[in-house]
């Protein structure tokens, strides 16, 4: 019985540092969701300070444009975790087939890339696509595009956040996909795509039957995890906006900074946070319910 304990007792420390760490923030904010708290109402009378139950929550849930960008959210964050898994099966099944110094050479690039501030890549791709000295225009020129040269990316919201922005969050994604995923690739016994291609199977029907099964629980897993860090995409936004997003841009994230800290809305910026973290233990609940399903399979 002493020895069957013991581990719990190792993880007690553990235990108490994540829920002060985590718990004590947490309840602060779903305490602070339910207060009519603001800027002035904080620094100049915190007497005016009250509990006003789910008024603010009616508020925000009542506002068209939370909706709006519960909305563009969603579809953006879609769109940025299909193009990332697709984009990163290609990469790790292609450094499969190539040599082995041309392989290193990839992931390091790879890293290279992984290791870059979100902040500092924002800047980067912010002026690749500037309308005055932006490379992407001038290369999108001499290819024939005459009608490109001096085009403003960011002038239509749709244009900057789906093509742009996007192009920055994928970018960032590629490293930890590509690896994670080219490490799974090889782990699939190589007898068992021999035993295929003998029975006459292509390499397509090799990928799709073989290799493809045995990687659903690292698709899974990265499928979430990706969806989780787009869905809470802050810094690549702000700096490609310098600072300064239009709504069109506005993301959960976003909308959640401009509430909180620039309107000084404490409390609906809480709220806002609490609708965050619903949207994520759905997701987790998704993910726990696959991963079980998994594992009642094996």
């Amino acid at each position: 019985m002493r020895g069957k304990s013991l581990p719990y007792v190792f993880l007690v420390p553990s235990v108490v540092v994540l829920g002060t760490m985590m718990g004590y923030p947490l309840v602060r904010m779903v305490l602070l969701a339910f207060q009519n708290m603001n800027n002035y109402r904080k620094f100049v009378n915190p007497s005016l300070v009250s509990y006003v139950g789910f008024d603010t929550f009616s508020s925000i849930l009542q506002d068209p444009v939370f909706w709006q960008v519960i909305r563009r959210t969603l579809i953006w964050t879609a769109l940025n975790v299909a193009l990332s898994m697709v984009i990163a099966m290609a990469i790790a099944a292609l450094l499969g087939r190539i040599s082995s110094w041309a392989r290193v050479v990839l992931i390091t690039v790879l890293l290279f890339v992984w290791s870059m501030p979100t902040i500092v890549t924002g800047t980067v791709f912010r002026w690749l696509f500037d309308n005055a000295y932006g490379v992407i225009d001038y290369i999108l020129y001499l290819c024939g595009g005459k009608g490109m040269l001096h085009h403003d990316w960011f002038a239509d919201p749709t244009q900057g956040l789906y093509v742009v922005v996007t192009s920055v969050v994928v970018w960032g994604a590629l490293p930890f996909l590509v690896l994670a995923l080219h490490a799974g690739m090889t782990q699939v016994p190589s007898e068992l795509k021999e035993a295929a291609r003998v029975d006459g199977a292509s390499p397509l029907q090799v990928y799709r039957n073989v290799t493809l099964p045995i990687l659903r629980p690292l698709l899974l897993i990265t499928t979430a995890l990706s969806f989780i860090w787009d869905f809470q995409v802050f810094n690549q936004i702000w700096t490609m906006r310098n600072g300064a997003p239009e709504q069109g841009y506005w993301t959960i994230g976003v909308y959640l900074f401009e509430q909180a800290f620039d309107r000084n809305r404490y409390s609906d910026g809480a709220v806002i946070s609490v609708a965050m973290i619903v949207v994520m233990m759905l997701v987790l609940v998704f993910y726990i319910r696959q991963m079980l399903r998994i594992g009642d399979q094996k």
